[in-house]
Parts: structure tokens; C-alpha cells; sequence
């Protein structure tokens, strides 16, 4: 799974906050597996990669090419999915066991993008995908967390 690493401005109200609603199907769709339970689930751990990232700073929104999708939460949306634990919502998908560590990976890229915008004063969580992804992937998915100034 790839992560974006761009810059851009806001997009309007509605599409804002309709990519929070979208976020946990998109989740899904991104795996690019069919949803199903193991019988003999894994133990679940973060992979020491994962595991090594530190809280981004909150800042200006990235930018989003002509190619991707791209959305910022208000920061009462953003406050919403923290109170709903979204992160721990992606993580716990049903999937094969294959597709784990990447679901895993996107969890904890939303959670630490969360982290971020949270520790912003009014801050919130931009979500940017790339629909051409070259990795494999149906999607490829950016969070970021956005400085307060920039959020509504």
C-alpha cells in the first residue's frame, strides 16, 4: 500500500464531509480483496514498520492532483471519528489473512493522521486517493492531518 505524499487546497463543505461518511467502505474497497472471516484468526500486531512512525504534524492541506480525489473533514467530523474509533473500525475488517498487514497499514496511517489533526487546535483529516495505483492496489490512500486554521 502506498501512501500520497503531496499538498493542496480544501475542496467544498459537502465533499468534505461526505469523505468521512465514504471512509470505512473505501477502506474496504481499497484492499482489494472480497471481505471474509479466517477461521483461525492471527494473532494481530503491528508490524515493527508500522510500528516506527511518529504523529505527523498538522499543517496546510496537501495538494491533490487532476487524477485524484481529495477531501478535509471539518474538525467536528474529525472529532466525530475519533470518538467512533474509526482506526480500530479498518483494522478490524474481515480479511484474508494475506491482505492483513496492509489493512492493518492503513489503520494505523488514519490513526496517527488522526492523532495529528486532533493535537491541532480545530485541526481535522484530509483524505486523498489515488485511483491510479501502480502497486497493485485498487486505490491508493493518503491521510493527513490539517492545522486548525485551515479546517471549518
Amino acid at each position: 500500500m502506498q501512501f500520497l505524499l503531496s499538498r493542496t487546497p480544501a475542496r467544498s463543505d459537502r465533499t468534505r464531509s461526505l469523505a468521512c461518511a465514504a471512509l470505512l467502505g473505501a477502506a474496504a474497497v481499497a484492499l482489494g480483496a472480497p471481505a471474509v472471516a479466517a477461521a483461525d484468526p492471527a494473532p494481530e500486531q503491528t508490524p515493527e514498520a508500522i510500528a516506527a512512525f511518529t504523529v505527523p504534524t498538522a499543517d496546510a492541506p496537501v495538494p491533490v492532483s487532476g487524477g485524484e480525489f481529495g477531501w478535509v473533514a471539518t474538525h467536528a467530523i474529525t472529532k466525530q471519528l475519533a470518538g467512533m474509533n474509526a482506526p480500530e473500525a479498518i483494522a478490524t475488517l474481515p480479511v484474508p489473512a494475506q491482505y492483513k498487514p496492509a489493512n492493518l497499514g492503513l489503520a494505523q496511517q488514519f490513526d496517527l493522521a488522526l492523532t495529528g489533526a486532533l493535537a491541532s487546535p480545530g485541526g481535522c483529516l484530509q483524505v486523498v486517493i489515488d485511483p491510479r495505483s501502480t502497486s497493485g492496489n485498487l486505490f491508493n490512500y493518503g491521510f493527513f492531518p490539517v492545522a486548525g486554521e485551515y479546517c471549518s
